[in-house]
């Protein structure tokens, strides 16, 4: 992916981990820069990583514009990178929605859809403080009467399913007609030439 993706996708983990948390994953100080949400230390991190061959950089040249793409050499566990699993749940659901999509579609949603864009002031800092909290629901167990009201409806259905069908089905056999017996030559003649 692209530098600006990355940074993007950060931003986007951040609003989601201050969400749940109350304070971003990263640590940056996000500001409103020329459209969208830039921060200074992004480039100081990525250098770090790209210099220790966590991340790897490569130009790509097209005939309009030179580009450098980011990738890893070998694939990252997100358990590693977050080891709560809220936190894995959040940064994969960014991932497959937005990892996928266009910069352009991306940099849309961030710079008009995102709160802290939505109230952000230009060169200014933005505040987070604008993305409502929540908390992720707890997990409820089902009662058992439940599980066991739906096993009764399941071997209904299939009961009535097995009624329905019939126990043999018949097939009927292949008729083969003179044109049938007229390819099969002609596929043998070409088959011995």
């Amino acid at each position: 992916m692209t530098k600006t993706k990355l940074l993007k996708l950060l931003y986007l983990f951040d609003i989601e981990y201050f969400r749940l948390h109350g304070e971003t994953f990263t640590g940056f100080e996000w500001k409103f820069f020329h459209l969208g949400p830039w921060a200074a230390q992004f480039d100081s991190v990525l250098n770090g990583l790209i210099e220790g061959g966590e991340v790897v950089q490569q130009s790509v040249q097209s005939a309009d514009y030179e580009v450098a793409l980011l990738r890893t050499e070998e694939a990252v566990e997100l358990k590693s990178a977050v080891p709560d699993v809220r936190d894995e749940i959040q940064l994969n659901r960014i991932l497959m929605d937005w990892g996928t999509k266009s910069t352009g579609e991306l940099l849309d949603y961030v710079y008009f859809r995102t709160e802290p864009m939505e109230h952000g002031v230009r060169n200014e800092r933005l505040d987070f403080s604008s993305v409502p909290r929540e908390q992720m629901p707890k997990y409820k167990r089902t009662s058992s009467g439940t599980i066991q009201q739906k096993r009764r409806e399941f071997q209904a259905r299939l009961a009535n399913l097995q009624k329905a069908t019939p126990a043999k089905t018949a097939i009927t056999p292949a008729r083969y007609d003179d044109d049938f017996f007229a390819a099969l030559e002609t596929l043998e003649r070409l088959r011995s030439s």
